[in-house]
Parts: C-alpha cells; structure tokens; sequence
C-alpha cells in the first residue's frame, strides 16, 4: 500500500542566529573562491551565512560540510572543544507565510 503523495510549495520567513568563525565569517577573495568551488553561490560574507542558513534548514546542521563542519545548536558552544572554529545557530523563528499543495499523480 502506497501513501498520497503531494508537492508543497512554501513561502516561509525565518531568523535565525549564525555564528561563523573567524576566516568564514570574513572569508577572503580566495576563500570566497573555494567556497564556490565547493558548490555554494557566494560573492561576500553575506552570502556565506546566507547559504549557512540554507543547509540548517535542509537539516544539515548534524552533517560534517566541506566548507561549514557541523553546525551545532547555540547551547553547546560551552561545551565543544575548540568552539572558536566550530559553526553555531539558533533558530529562533519559523513562520509559514504562504503555501500551495499539488496532488502529483502517479503514473501507471
């Protein structure tokens, strides 16, 4: 037996707390090159929390990444050995602002 599938389409506003170590959080024109090469659409720092926020929430924040490590919630910062050039965050809001759902149709 086979469940209902549906796409969902969501419009969703978030904030959430990063905190990057030093060489990410003010990556130079080579690391900013490196980052790229590694998949991730970067031009400034901005943008390298921009897709820090994007991976935690596709739920990579327990995943080691080749650019960003793991990221851990903000309440572990105590208690992880060499914090300092660990990522940290914390989401503090998820609000779904608008959605849209599709009924896709199995092919038979």
């Amino acid at each position: 037996m086979m469940g209902i599938k549906k796409l969902l389409t969501l419009t969703v506003e978030v904030e959430i707390e990063i905190e990057l170590p030093e060489q990410l959080a003010n990556p130079s024109a080579e690391d900013i090159e490196g980052i790229k090469y590694c998949g991730f659409d970067v031009e400034n720092a901005d943008d390298v929390y921009k897709e820090a926020a994007r991976l935690i929430l596709l739920g990579y924040d327990d995943c080691n990444n080749d650019v960003f490590g793991f990221f851990h919630p903000s309440w572990k910062k105590g208690r992880i050995e060499n914090s300092e050039r660990e990522c940290f965050f914390n989401l503090k809001e998820l609000y779904v602002e608008d959605f849209e759902i599709e009924e896709i149709k199995e092919k038979k």
